[in-house]
């Protein structure tokens, strides 16, 4: 009898601590280049590096790249959507091109440009949003496939 008391409580036990774990709301956060971000990153901002940026290009099926620089036609990675940061919200609101159940890379020709899109596609409910680090000169320092419009 008293073996089934101490089970019970253990049981019950457990299941408090799982009901008032999973009860938590997450909080949008960004990661750095380098950490490990195999696990959950839904409605987290992700900064990758040109080296991650080339591994999803090859493995992720539902990934779309946006150039929000506005210098699209000067140079943009090859299949980059030409998104400029002041339509963004604009194309979102639209449903024009992006669906939020893709996966995205933001990156501009400069940093401060790709943070705010990243945080504009975050505060728009899309759930996998990466961050090139460096933007376009990072991409070609590297090597990556970029091309121009005539």
């Amino acid at each position: 009898m008293r073996m089934r008391k101490i089970l019970v409580a253990v049981t019950l036990l457990a299941l408090v601590v799982g009901l008032v774990g999973c009860g938590a709301p997450k909080q949008p956060a960004t990661t750095s280049p380098g950490l490990d971000t195999s696990g959950d990153t839904n409605r987290t901002i992700v900064e990758i590096d040109a080296k991650k940026l080339e591994e999803l290009i090859q493995t992720d099926r539902d990934l779309v790249i946006i150039d929000v620089s506005g210098k699209w036609a000067e140079g943009h990675i090859v299949g980059a959507l030409d998104t400029p940061l002041d339509k963004l919200q604009g194309i979102i609101n639209g449903n024009f091109t992006l669906n939020a159940s893709k996966h995205f890379v933001v990156y501009s020709h400069d940093e401060e440009s790709s943070k705010k899109a990243a945080n504009v596609l975050l505060t728009s409910s899309f759930t996998v949003i990466n961050r090139l680090v460096g933007g376009y000169d990072a991409w070609v320092a590297y090597g990556g496939y970029t091309e121009k419009q005539p």
